[in-house]
């Protein structure tokens, strides 16, 4: 792995520049007079909700047993893309929400947040004015600005622009209770555009890089609110439950339980599943306008990857191994500033046309396997992958910089993982289309 300095450098310089070109505070934007206008303000996020009408949400709580949970939106309204990042707290709503809408105190538990004030404006609207040191890997950066927040207590805030560096700056926290209403399914969605041409410019060059920074931000924040609320549930005389890691269900088997709640979901967007390592396990799903037959043709036609996934640079079949097929992966990743390259080889085991898996090497965590599971679904095929990559074992300095942020390798191997499904979904779709 190396990272790419004239990027990190280029990156720095534009971000500080951009800090200092708007360091004086921009304009208020009116507050929303009415529920009216609220919800024309808000209309991106007002009526979106993390699980579906119909879906049952014990697959969520369930999943959310094993990791964190993000779900990119395909086709959100007026904005390019949108995600939700969620936890399972073990704390009722009230208390969530309660540690969520504590604007006040963000400082004394939320990372990179070093001063906030909210100001009550009418009932559940406040005006919450925000200023953050932000530090990712080794670039620093801060940002002021405003946002107003609509309450709908016990489960659901949502906030819009109000001043500051960004053109758009809108989102939500959702809180679904668990169906002994003990713990709390959290869920934060953000969206941001900076007004900066420059940091425009940036993301531009490297689209990647913005999902790179939601994914670690929202991984900071939703760990930071969790550990807030427990405390705060504790203080108030409850009792944590925690279930060992060991009695948790396996993914495989959550994700066979109910693919009805589960395509829904997918209907959405793709999801993440990111399990606590080492090394961090991402499971990766997706949702495709294909039978399962097709699908399962692109998915083991490994040597075409490189046509279609970014980032896999070569494939080769390298003959029967010991018990199965072997091939070599040659992995070439430009994940914005990150840039890493690796190779490895592997036997793989296929049970035609619904699952294939392979063991993954790590050198300091023992082997783990990884999969590709689909399921039909009416006229639609669910697909899964999971995987992980031993990122410390790749290079010193990759490894001194997630000392430094460990949530980073959430949002490296998250964002890679969204990169491979969403170009074998298009590739899937573009070969059925005939296209």
């Amino acid at each position: 792995m190396k990272l790419s300095w004239a990027g990190i450098f280029l990156g720095a310089g534009l971000l500080l520049f951009s800090s200092l070109a708007f360091s004086s505070e921009p304009e208020i934007v009116p507050a929303p007079k009415n529920e009216k206008e609220i919800k024309e303000r808000m209309h991106i996020t007002y009526n979106q909700h993390i699980l579906p009408e119909g879906a049952d949400p014990g697959v969520l709580e369930h999943l959310l047993e094993i990791g964190e949970v993000i779900i990119f939106y395909d086709n959100p309204p007026g904005i390019p893309w949108l995600s939700a990042a969620g936890i399972l707290i073990d704390a009722p709503v009230e208390v969530v929400f309660q540690t969520v809408t504590d604007f006040d105190h963000y400082p004394d538990f939320v990372p990179m947040t070093e001063k906030t004030e909210a100001k009550k404006i009418s009932d559940n609207l406040y005006q919450v004015d925000y200023q953050l040191n932000v530090r990712l890997a080794i670039i620093s950066y801060k940002i002021n600005y405003g946002v107003y927040h609509y309450h709908r207590p016990p489960y659901r805030t949502d906030w819009c622009y109000a001043w500051g560096e960004f053109g758009k700056n809108l989102g939500f926290y959702e809180l679904i209770p668990s169906k002994d209403g003990k713990r709390t399914m959290c869920f934060y969605s953000v969206y941001s555009e900076p007004r900066s041409r420059f940091l425009r410019a940036i993301y531009s060059r490297d689209p990647i890089l913005e999902r790179l920074t939601n994914v670690s931000t929202a991984t900071l924040v939703m760990q930071a609110i969790k550990k807030e609320a427990e405390k705060r549930y504790c203080q108030q005389g409850g009792k944590i439950l925690r279930k060992e890691k060991s009695a948790h269900r396996p993914i495989l088997e959550v994700l066979k339980e109910d693919p009805e709640s589960l395509g829904k979901i997918l209907e959405q967007g793709k999801l993440l599943v990111l399990e606590e390592g080492p090394t961090v396990y991402v499971t990766a799903g997706a949702l495709v306008e294909a039978p399962v037959s097709q699908a399962w043709e692109v998915i083991t036609d490994f040597t075409s990857y490189p046509e279609f996934v970014s980032g896999v640079k070569n494939v080769e079949f390298m003959g029967k191994g010991e018990k199965a097929p072997r091939y070599r992966w040659d992995i070439d990743m430009d994940l914005g500033i990150f840039h890493y390259r690796y190779s490895y080889e592997a036997e793989y085991e296929f049970d035609p046309p619904y699952f294939t898996r392979w063991m993954i090497t790590r050198e300091n965590a023992g082997n783990i396997e990884g999969f590709w599971q689909l399921q039909q679904e009416n006229h639609q095929t669910l697909i899964f992958n999971g995987s992980t990559a031993d990122l410390r074992a790749m290079s010193w300095l990759l490894r001194a910089l997630l000392r430094i942020e460990p949530t980073f390798e959430y949002a490296l191997l998250g964002c890679q993982s969204l990169v491979n499904i969403s170009g074998v979904k298009q590739e899937i779709e573009k070969r059925v289309s005939g296209k």
